[in-house]
């Protein structure tokens, strides 16, 4: 059935884009490792095919990259874990962890933090509130595995 299709290939988009729903330091760390990838990409193409590399790939840009995960998660990852939760509430806490991770990603991109010093900022970072995510699966804290 073209529904059943659909969900699947929602949840499998949601599984390929979930680094961005992971507690901070493991989604700051995903990401870093994504952006260099995407600039020695670039770097490639600039300095092997003397093509110029698009927006992502620029390491000239990599400063930018802040910026660059508000607009994934704006254009490409909201709609998608805002549907899943509609769909089942059960998907709430990825929705949590891509609101909170993108509420550091723009408060690392309002203070102007550069790529180098990403890692080591010091900035006040926003966590999900995992109370929900015990309540919804009906499991003690210190069992779930989540951590808060």
């Amino acid at each position: 059935d073209g529904k059943q299709e659909h969900a699947a290939s929602m949840m499998i988009t949601g599984c390929d884009l979930s680094a961005i729903t992971k507690p901070w330091e493991v989604q700051r760390m995903v990401a870093e490792k994504i952006a260099s990838e995407f600039f020695n990409q670039g770097d490639i193409e600039r300095d092997k095919f003397g093509h110029t590399p698009g927006y992502m790939y620029d390491r000239s840009k990599q400063d930018e990259l802040p910026k660059m995960q508000v607009g994934f998660i704006d254009n490409i990852c909201m709609e998608l874990y805002e549907s899943l939760e509609k769909a089942n509430p059960l998907f709430r806490p990825l929705l949590d962890g891509c609101l909170s991770n993108r509420r550091n990603w723009s408060n690392l991109g309002e203070r102007r933090t550069s790529f180098a010093d990403i890692s080591s900022a010091n900035i006040t970072l926003t966590s999900i509130n995992t109370s929900r995510v015990h309540k919804l699966s009906n499991q003690p804290e210190e069992e779930s595995g989540v951590e808060g």
